[in-house]
């Protein structure tokens, strides 16, 4: 079964032939191939080589074009500060009122950086056709409000000014669904959308249904109308946020490494198909390759009663140690062996 029929196995909940596995390495993937960050997205080939590389010693079944969260919302006017080892971030709001509001347009999906993830796109497309899942990135319109206007300013808006906040994720869901489906367009089978401002241990269960979800919702299906797969993350610490974002209507929910993949697990077990969730910290950084390897175990065992995909359970930082994303990867094999399909259909006969 090729990797594009196990993902679609695991999105309707069932047990892969394979099982995915998936690493949110971008940052470490730069200090890996011998660049700094800042030379790492200086152009659309490096970043392919460079994904090409880990891919072929890690065997990930995916590129993860994260880049940075500022690349559709600099040709806004929103100020941006990177660094040689950090990767591009908000420097400057844009004032939260109506006039700056209403000076908005969507940008062109070929203006400023925003080529750089496009063109990257296309290049490991062309490179591994279907055989690895490349994946794009978008934020979803409540965290898109917070990195236009910032996140202070947004949830005082939230009440001192609700039809402000309403227009605003209106314009935010109109840039996110142009900007993910020129990914799409350029080569990507799936989107990441990222929702971490709006996930419960910033929002209230009430303010998420009010205000993130169904805008959210129209997002992913916008990019799934599209052909394409939407794996959504908030970094979610909390059952009950969980439960929530699965109404927005993902293909995967990406469970945040703050929260038990085996609670997770229980809550959502034939509702929503989840990815989850090795700690990058704990685990991919600061853990013995043992400490890795029996974590690894745990998971894949969850995993082989469907609906999973294995990955981190965030961004794996530079300061990774090797042995154990090597140790992670090796051991999700081995153990998908014993208790994958073909494992638990015993030797054969003949």
């Amino acid at each position: 079964m090729a990797l594009m029929d196990d993902l679609k196995a695991v999105c309707e909940l069932r047990t892969p032939e394979r099982l995915p596995i998936f690493c949110n390495s971008q940052e470490f993937d730069a200090r890996y191939s011998g660049l700094t960050y800042a030379e790492y997205i200086a152009d659309s080939e490096t970043i392919v080589n460079a994904q090409a590389r880990v891919i072929e010693h890690f065997g990930w079944d995916w590129s993860w074009l994260h880049v940075d969260d500022t690349l559709e919302f600099e040709p806004l006017g929103v100020g941006v500060q990177g660094g040689e080892n950090v990767v591009p971030c908000t420097a400057n709001y844009r004032p939260f009122d109506r006039a700056t509001l209403g000076s908005l347009t969507v940008p062109d999906p070929r203006s400023a950086r925003m080529p750089l993830l496009l063109d990257a796109a296309t290049g490991l497309r062309e490179r591994f056709g279907n055989t690895k899942c490349i994946t794009g990135r978008v934020a979803a319109p409540f965290s898109a409000v917070t990195l236009i206007f910032g996140m202070q300013e947004s949830f005082y808006k939230l009440v001192d000014d609700p039809d402000l906040f309403t227009d605003a994720l209106k314009f935010a869901e109109e840039q996110a669904t142009s900007w993910g489906l020129a990914q799409i367009e350029a080569g990507c089978h799936a989107i990441w959308l990222g929702d971490c401002n709006a996930s419960l241990h910033l929002i209230s269960p009430s303010d998420f249904e009010k205000w993130a979800l169904e805008p959210c919702k129209r997002v992913t299906e916008a990019f799934q109308a599209a052909g394409a797969m939407v794996f959504l993350h908030n970094s979610e610490e909390r059952v009950e946020g969980l439960k929530l974002q699965a109404m927005t209507g993902p293909d995967l929910l990406s469970v945040g490494p703050g929260l038990d993949i085996a609670r997770a697990a229980r809550a959502l077990r034939g509702k929503q198909a989840l990815a989850g969730n090795i700690d990058p910290i704990r685990m991919l950084t600061d853990a013995t390759v043992s400490e890795v390897a029996v974590e690894t175990d745990r998971q894949v065992r969850l995993a082989a009663e469907g609906g999973m995909v294995f990955s981190s359970g965030e961004c794996v930082p530079r300061e990774a140690r090797s042995e154990n994303l090597h140790t992670m990867a090796d051991t999700a094999h081995k153990v998908w062996e014993l208790v994958g399909p073909e494992g638990q259909a015993g030797p054969s006969s003949e």
